[in-house]
């Protein structure tokens, strides 16, 4: 997966956990849950779960779109 996430443009691809790798502009919405996870919702319905170790580069993110 880390090779993966370095091919791909980090401004519209993110690293949510250990296997998965989403779309920025495929989310929809981002839930809190418990002990700094997020539930990621995508536009198409699917949920996942942002885990606590990536919540970093989520705030990153958020920072640079503000």
């Amino acid at each position: 997966m880390a090779a993966i996430e370095t091919q791909l443009p980090p401004a519209t691809f993110m690293r949510i956990s250990r296997s998965t790798i989403v779309n920025w502009n495929a989310i929809k919405e981002l839930q809190p849950l418990f002990h700094g996870e997020y539930s990621v919702i995508l536009r198409n319905g699917t949920r996942l779960t942002l885990s606590r170790s990536y919540r970093d580069k989520l705030d990153q993110l958020m920072g640079r779109m503000s």
